[in-house]
């Protein structure tokens, strides 16, 4: 059986193409045949599409809207029903991810005690407030902190990392906020003393900027890895007028690498012109023949420091200078008076501050006295900073050790803060 086409069917039904033509036209051929075929495809299909979409919009308005009302108010009943049963957080979860109602699932969240996710709904609700109070209650400060650090709130932001024990991240914020101040007290909590240092110089305090980069480097030598810190260190130094530790560590640079950057030019512009020190006056002893002969008995020993301090107490009161202080620069007359040569001090002597290039005050002369007491009651160095005179010699009391210790400790602030404060500890201590 021949194929039916759609243009037969069309024929056959009697629509009228061809049959109520001209009496003698003859039949169409298979071209007229395609063109109305196209033309009744181009008719049917946009008619089709339109009867779909009218029909999906009745479906929507009618049967899908009921639908969706009656599953609204189903998960609606069910959250009510979790919420009276006291079971916040499942009800909240409905309302978060059923009804799409944040406001009410961070209320539930929060009365529930899941404050995490109900800080991150209030988060993303614009709440902040409550957000970073959901966070804090949750213990995540951190998380807190970045809500406050987004809002621009930089001081509630540094006091929830500074909480969350956080210093680099307070440093940060505080950078940011360009309060540079406090940035460099929380590099420096955190022991980034560089940083810290860094900063300072950036703000014009070079003075403080090398104290800090001395307390980086404390514990470190020149070598080829520190190399270009000391340089640094050094340089900052040379920048705040610290001219002798300023050598001291350009010269120990030249000793790891003599043609590094341009030390030895900065060595050759920082030296002073070599001066011939201060000679031992004639009828006068310096201190370092007497412990050569060995150790002093504690009462001499005491007497004569006693008497040195007495007359270090009125030198600085005439403007002698701190950092001087060492055996060979005390010397004694025949009337047993003290007096003081500006003469280099030995760096076995030198208070544990002055790497740190800050500037000397009396406590550096306490401290190379307290090395001078340990010396004399000794009759050596050996030991010091790591035993007590006690625990080398016999026959000292221990008030007098405490004494030496108290002198010699590294922190400056721990010391004896003037020679008045020592007298008042030899007078109450010696008693007993």
């Amino acid at each position: 059986m021949a194929s039916v086409t759609f243009l037969d069917l069309m024929l056959n039904f009697g629509i009228p193409l061809v049959r109520e033509t001209a009496f003698n036209e003859s039949i169409p051929d298979a071209s007229t045949k395609r063109a109305v075929f196209a033309l009744s495809f181009f008719i049917i299909v946009p008619l089709l599409v339109v009867l779909f979409f009218l029909l999906k919009f009745i479906y929507k308005h009618t049967i899908a809207k009921k639908l969706k009302t009656t599953v609204t108010e189903d998960y609606k009943k069910e959250a009510g029903d979790y919420e009276k049963a006291g079971q916040f957080v499942s009800a909240a979860h409905v309302y978060e991810k059923r009804l799409n109602d944040y406001p009410k699932a961070a209320a539930l969240y929060e009365k529930g005690g899941d404050y995490t996710q109900a800080a991150s709904l209030y988060n993303s609700l614009g709440m902040t407030d409550k957000a970073k109070e959901m966070y804090e209650k949750a213990g995540y400060l951190e998380d807190a902190a970045e809500v406050a650090l987004m809002e621009g709130e930089f001081d509630e932001a540094a006091a929830l990392y500074d909480r969350a024990g956080k210093k680099i991240d307070v440093a940060k914020v505080m950078r940011r906020a360009g309060k540079t101040i406090y940035a460099v007290k929380a590099y420096r909590e955190a022991g980034e003393y560089k940083k810290a240092a860094m900063l300072l110089n950036e703000e014009g305090m070079p003075k403080e900027a090398a104290e800090m980069f001395g307390f980086y480097l404390y514990d470190k030598k020149p070598d080829r890895s520190t190399i270009e810190d000391f340089y640094m260190y050094a340089s900052l130094l040379e920048k705040a007028g610290n001219v002798r530790r300023a050598i001291e560590v350009f010269t120990e640079i030249g000793k790891v690498n003599p043609a590094f950057e341009n030390v030895k030019e900065r060595l050759a512009a920082l030296r002073p012109a070599p001066e011939k020190e201060e000679e031992v006056p004639a009828g006068k002893t310096a201190l370092r023949n007497f412990i050569r002969s060995g150790r002093i008995e504690p009462v001499y020993s005491l007497k004569l420091w006693v008497q040195i301090l007495k007359s270090l107490q009125n030198a600085h009161g005439s403007g002698w200078p701190v950092g001087l202080l060492s055996p060979d620069n005390i010397v004694i007359d025949v009337r047993n008076d003290i007096s003081f040569l500006k003469r280099t001090q030995p760096p076995a002597y030198a208070p544990p501050e002055i790497i740190k290039g800050v500037e000397l005050d009396g406590r550096a002369d306490i401290y190379s006295a307290g090395v001078i007491l340990f010396e004399m009651l000794t009759g050596g160095l050996e030991g010091l900073g790591s035993a007590g005179v006690t625990a080398i010699v016999e026959n000292v009391p221990e008030w007098l050790d405490e004494i030496v210790i108290k002198c010699l400790k590294k922190v400056r602030e721990d010391r004896y803060q003037s020679i008045q404060e020592i007298f008042t500890d030899l007078r109450k201590l010696s008693k007993s």
